[in-house]
């Protein structure tokens, strides 16, 4: 070409110009640009990063807007994984998940499962919801990272098979198996045992949220949820209960709450995994009866419940109506369980079912006076993150129909340790 006239070619423009013209390309196509040339595959080199910052964009939402509602002390837990933020390798380690569940090859994906896990989890925990550009929507919000994860459940062939445990390999610790027959693609949750270690990313992909609480992003980061095939599965109601009704598993030192025993209030995943895989089943059933089903990817993501203006210190949203449910194990069962059961005599909760109510309507209210405040029943030795201030409410509890007295609720909220997790505590009196 001549000095003055034209480039013969597209990357013979100047750099500014190719970025601006190659940051509208999405990551299949920037990379087919790459094939074209060397002069362009060392254009989109993987070192450009405000290009594939440009290209991340265009699938994902930008994990700033969640990281910057996080508190100070979850703001400085990720400090380092802000700094050393790769948008390429980033960008390359969601897509080869989500290629890998597309593919349903158990046999690809079983050496590969805690990395495509992290990396769902990953893309749940930085989604966050903007106002749409849809003129005739403009009050529906969206979020590319729940995009995402939609299509892909929605395309992929099985996606309950990163729920539930396959793994044919029965010394597998990061695919914990019931020992048994074998049952190809049995319904079962990862929570099988009171004495099997669960990895943590296990139990947080399959727990779900009883109810959404919080318009930060400090609260519980959870994904899946019990499956359509794993709700009616004996098997898996034998495992949840053999944790939720052990008095083994939880105690003084964790509040009697779902955290771990040491006293440090830090969250026993597994234990949350039991109870939200079991009463997931009670609560849906409650549900049924009145259309709903609240289950799925977009519970939790940031700004889908922006704060009250005219509450703006209820930071956990508790001012408002909730609904809700309970149950209990038969008393006799319970203490056979717990005192009677031996390997000899193994007790399986599986065939027993719990005594559970109709739903609760719930109305709740910050309540900031001493007397509530001084309550020995909403005090806790746990450690908290103090980020937040700790917030009282008092309110009513209602049977939808009401067929009994209103029933007094009070209670309090406060940030667990690291300032990710909300912490709750009720009494019903």
């Amino acid at each position: 070409m001549s000095g003055t006239g034209p480039p013969d070619s597209l990357v013979e423009l100047t750099p500014e110009l190719l970025e601006l013209i190659f940051c509208y390309l999405g990551p299949s196509d920037l990379v087919h640009v790459g094939q074209t040339c060397r002069r362009a595959y060392d254009y989109i080199h993987p070192s450009n990063q405000p290009l594939w910052k440009a290209c991340f964009l265009h699938v994902f939402d930008h994990p700033k807007h969640v990281w910057n509602a996080y508190v100070p002390t979850a703001r400085n837990a990720i400090h380092s994984r802000k700094s050393a933020w790769n948008w390429h390798h980033e960008l390359v380690r969601r897509m080869k998940a989500y290629q890998l569940v597309l593919a349903a090859d158990k046999k690809a994906i079983a050496p590969e499962i805690e990395g495509i896990v992290a990396t769902l989890l990953d893309i749940h925990q930085t989604a966050s919801f903007t106002a749409t550009e849809d003129p005739e929507r403009p009050e529906c919000p969206h979020s590319l990272n729940l995009h995402y994860l939609q299509e892909l459940q929605r395309r992929s062939r099985d996606f309950d098979m990163i729920v539930h445990d396959f793994s044919r390999d029965k010394d597998s610790a990061s695919l914990p198996m019931v020992m048994g027959p074998a049952e190809p693609d049995r319904p079962i949750t990862r929570s099988i045992g009171r004495k099997m270690a669960i990895p943590e990313w296990a139990s947080r992909f399959h727990v779900r949220k009883a109810c959404s609480s919080s318009a930060l992003a400090n609260s519980c980061q959870i994904i899946h949820g019990p499956t359509e095939r794993e709700e009616e599965s004996l098997r898996s109601k034998s495992a949840a209960r053999a944790i939720v009704y052990d008095w083994n598993v939880t105690g003084p030192s964790a509040d009697y709450g779902p955290y771990q025993k040491d006293g440090s209030g830090v969250v026993n995943w597994q234990t949350v995994e039991a109870i939200s895989s079991l009463m997931y089943r009670i609560f849906n059933t409650a549900l049924k009866s009145y259309g709903l089903r609240p289950s799925g990817f977009d519970i939790n993501v940031h700004n889908k419940q922006p704060l009250d203006p005219v509450i703006p210190h209820d930071w956990a949203g508790v001012t408002g109506t909730w609904v809700g449910t309970y149950a209990f194990l038969d008393y006799r069962a319970l203490v056979h369980y717990n005192f009677a059961h031996t390997l000899e005599y193994p007790l399986d909760l599986g065939n027993y079912e719990e005594a559970c109510g109709d739903l609760m309507r719930l109305d709740l209210t910050l309540d900031d006076s001493d007397e509530i405040k001084q309550d020995p029943r909403l005090q806790s030795d746990l450690p908290r993150c103090d980020d937040l201030p700790v917030l009282y409410f008092n309110g009513t509890s209602t049977r939808q129909p009401t067929e009994r007295p209103t029933i007094g609720v009070r209670g309090s909220v406060c940030l667990a340790p690291g300032g990710r997790e909300v912490r709750w505590r009720l009494v019903i009196r």
